[in-house]
């Protein structure tokens, strides 16, 4: 019992320092000469969970549930792998179970609040979250995922409020950060929003959804700038048929309106951290993003040569081919952004080490949905944090990438 007892501890240790494939290869040797060991099995559904292997965790943490079937925590981390496989009543359903067996312990309602926010029902989440709050009103971790809901409901003042009371409570929760940054995103705020991204990249450098959650917002002023120049110019195509101007002032007004597109573009620019600003110019030298801005200069500039060199008699005629010139030189400039952020999110994907973001696609947090509380595992309930950092397997809920209403805004082909 002793040794067992040892082995299960190397484990853990091994887990909370996200040696996911050592910690499997030790438990398997582990529920080979004890198959009954309810915990041994709890924690090789942690190891699937870290590298990935959803299916893998179930079927481990349902082997916990047949061997002691009033612990909790299995339930929990099977709710946690079904979520990832899309399978939300499913998970939903185990987070209850949980939460039945438990009731007293908020991670079972944080457990639920994710399988409910996950299978899109905030109304469920919000109450869940709220009971979560009133056993936990001190835990960071709780109001990170009512902040999380809130923002799901679109109370964004809500929202706010909750993520920094998480930081109050823990200044180095880099998931917080992130979704102040979305919160930020949401109003409008895109320098604000990008403060928010790098101060999570910063406080967890190794979580690479935070560095993707900045090219995205600059990608996404990237398309708006190009958005805002090329419907100018198509407002300024027709101003010599509409009021018979010479060319001269044409020529003008598009100088004006392509000086002051690049001023309010240096504007946001200059509003953002170093940091950022040195990623813009990473961003404005990627191929894709400057042949996207060569489209939209190019096509503007090839329908005003048209109707600028095209004699007033003819002009009738030319201005709807000046105009489709603008529009697909548009479009095409939003499919080569959109190709960019496809190439990009690639390059991150086949960057990241399994288990780096093993919560993906809901991403890295998810303490309450796989950490052991006080009751028959309560050694499993890991050591302190350092540095901002939150494993796996210790922290309840994700950092977000920019997405849903979110990504809506951040899409090159708005």
């Amino acid at each position: 019992m002793i040794e067992l007892r040892e082995e299960l501890a190397r484990a853990s240790a091994m887990l909370d320092v996200r040696r996911f494939d050592e910690a499997s290869a030790l438990l398997a040797r582990v529920v080979s000469a004890e198959p009954e060991s309810s915990r041994a099995w709890c924690l090789m559904a942690r190891a699937h969970l870290g590298a990935e292997r959803y299916t893998e965790a179930i079927s481990a943490a349902n082997r916990a549930v047949s061997l002691d079937p009033a612990d909790e925590w299995p339930h929990r981390l099977a709710s946690n792998a079904l979520v990832h496989l899309g399978n939300f009543p499913d998970a939903l359903r185990a987070a209850d179970e949980a939460c039945r067996l438990a009731p007293g312990y908020w991670q079972t309602h944080v457990c639920v609040a994710q399988a409910a926010l996950a299978g899109q029902r905030p109304g469920v989440a919000a109450a869940a979250a709220s009971r979560a709050r009133a056993l936990a009103p001190n835990e960071p971790d709780v109001h990170f995922l009512s902040g999380k809901v809130s923002l799901a409901r679109g109370q964004l003042a809500e929202a706010r409020e909750h993520q920094e009371q998480a930081l109050a409570l823990d200044p180095a929760h880099s998931g917080a950060m992130n979704e102040l940054g979305r919160i930020r995103l949401r109003r409008h705020d895109t320098a604000g929003a990008i403060r928010h991204f790098i101060s999570a990249a910063r406080a967890t450098p190794e979580e690479r959804i935070y560095s993707r959650n900045i090219d995205v917002v600059l990608l996404r002023t990237v398309s708006r700038t190009i958005y805002v120049f090329t419907l100018a110019a198509l407002i300024l195509i027709w101003i010599p048929a509409v009021t018979h101007l010479d060319r001269l002032p044409f020529v003008i007004a598009l100088g004006m309106a392509a000086g002051l597109t690049a001023a309010s573009f240096a504007w946001i620019v200059l509003r953002m951290p170093r940091e950022a600003r040195q990623l813009v110019r990473r961003t404005l030298r990627a191929p894709r993003v400057a042949a996207a801005l060569a489209l939209a200069a190019g096509g503007v500039a090839v329908a005003f040569g048209l109707v600028a060199f095209t004699p007033a008699a003819d002009l009738t005629g030319v201005l709807p081919v000046a105009v489709v010139i603008t529009v697909a030189a548009r479009l095409a400039a939003f499919a080569a952004l959109r190709g960019a952020a496809r190439k990009h999110l690639e390059v991150v994907r086949l960057a990241i080490r399994p288990g780096d973001l093993a919560d993906r696609p809901q991403g890295e947090h998810r303490r309450a949905a796989q950490q052991a509380v006080n009751g028959p595992h309560a050694e499993d309930r890991g050591r302190p944090e350092r540095g901002g950092q939150r494993p796996v397997d210790r922290v309840p809920d994700h950092a977000d990438a920019v997405s849903g209403e979110d990504a809506e805004r951040a899409d090159p082909g708005e």
